[in-house]
């Protein structure tokens, strides 16, 4: 006959080392696969980056504003045609200053 109190007595035996083994590596399993499903759940659906958006905006406005000094500096146009000022382009002002330096005149004709 068994006696009842020796199946309390003995206590379960340890679990193996290659028990938890597997357990750990079962549990990094599912934790890698979960990170896999948001990862690719998430990437696809993003929207596009602040940086992204904004980078062809300043694009845009840095093309208008080198169009707009490139215009500035190679073209005759009035600022204050009341006061008669002119701007002209940047190498027709060197060479008038230069002649001013010199001291030479510059011919009434040849002023814009």
């Amino acid at each position: 006959m068994s006696n009842p109190q020796q199946s309390h007595d003995q206590t379960d035996p340890e679990p193996s080392d290659r028990k938890i083994l597997f357990s750990a590596l079962g549990w990094l399993g599912v934790f890698f696969l979960f990170a896999l499903i948001v990862v690719i759940a998430y990437l696809p659906n993003r929207a596009a980056s602040q940086y992204e958006v904004d980078k062809e905006a300043r694009f845009e406005i840095k093309r208008n504003l080198d169009a707009r000094q490139e215009r500035l500096a190679t073209t005759y146009d009035w600022v204050s045609q009341s006061n008669g000022v002119v701007r002209v382009p940047i190498e027709r002002a060197m060479e008038l200053t230069v002649r001013e330096l010199r001291g030479q005149s510059v011919p009434e004709g040849r002023a814009p």
